[in-house]
């Protein structure tokens, strides 16, 4: 066999590696929490309350899965995802959820002011010190808690 063939089968060997690595990164199929416990439960305001007095604690919940017993403020559902915001009128300071895709239906017909028990992953918080607008909490992969 020929110095060039040896290159060519070489090349196409390591492409077929390369491309083969980045398919599976990309099709890695994504975890579903809506089986596991939460490693914490809070209601929102207890929540609220760690965002505001214990951002220590609050960072150790970062990239973890807790549940939240609150009321629904407000109801985002487009043709992609469904977003869903705990809190109360007096407030405005929320919890912002992005709902698992895989579990859209079951937010589809919930109603303002209802309370609900919600889990997810925490992945960011906004601390308001000055303008007064309230804190957030930002939750990914959320489901209702069964």
């Amino acid at each position: 066999m020929s110095k060039k063939i040896k290159w060519i089968l070489g090349l196409l060997l390591i492409s077929l590696i390369v491309i083969t690595f980045i398919w599976k990164m990309v099709n890695k199929p994504v975890h579903d929490y809506s089986t596991q416990e939460p490693q914490k439960e809070f209601s929102f305001n207890d929540i609220m309350n760690k965002v505001s007095n214990d951002t220590a604690s609050l960072i150790e919940l970062k990239d973890k899965l807790v549940a939240i017993k609150g009321k629904v403020k407000k109801v985002n559902i487009d043709a992609e995802s469904v977003t869903v915001e705990l809190g109360d009128t007096m407030s405005l300071s929320s919890i912002i959820c992005q709902i698992d895709k895989r579990y859209t239906n079951d937010f589809k017909n919930l109603k303002l002011d209802s309370e609900i028990y919600i889990q997810g992953i925490i992945t960011g918080y906004t601390i308001d010190t000055e303008l007064n607008l309230g804190n957030t909490v930002e939750m990914n992969f959320c489901t209702l808690k069964k």
